[in-house]
């Protein structure tokens, strides 16, 4: 059967529409799957299995597989991109939280107080809206 390794490029193109073709296997790179190799420019962090065991997987299910993907469910495609945006809004309030807990915002502190304390309450609504939000989200998206 045709071989993909973990880093996720199949060598057989053609191996996709064969119809003789009835699993896949899948083993590790053998480039980066030995920490001795010199072409291996990565860092390793776990050591190499003692077996190099090889998983099959048949063709009908890495098709089922791909009916999951946003380009072919409209579901999918909502959820992952309302899932998306929302972690980046929360990512994006902890930058923030984050920046108020440096230095910088002593220094502001000490020289305007109002100034850091109408951040801070913005950086709070801001929050509060974020999660607002994902009151209505997560039963949108979990529990219907």
């Amino acid at each position: 059967p045709p071989r993909k390794e973990i880093t996720g490029h199949l060598h057989n193109k053609q191996a996709l529409t064969d119809p003789n073709i009835k699993e896949y296997e899948i083993a590790l790179d053998p480039v980066y799957a030995d920490p001795t190799n010199p072409a291996m420019d990565r860092p390793h962090f776990w050591p190499k299995p003692a077996t190099d065991k090889i998983a099959t997987i048949e063709k009908e299910d890495v098709q089922y597989a791909n009916m999951f993907l946003p380009k072919h469910s409209s579901y999918f495609a909502s959820y992952f991109t309302i899932t998306g945006l929302h972690g980046a809004h929360v990512l994006g309030g902890v930058l923030v939280f984050c920046y108020m807990m440096l230095p910088a915002s002593t220094r502001i502190y000490r020289q305007n107080p109002e100034h850091l304390a109408n951040r801070v309450e913005v950086a709070g609504l801001f929050w509060h809206f974020v999660d607002l939000v994902w009151i209505f989200v997560f039963p949108l998206f979990y529990l219907l």
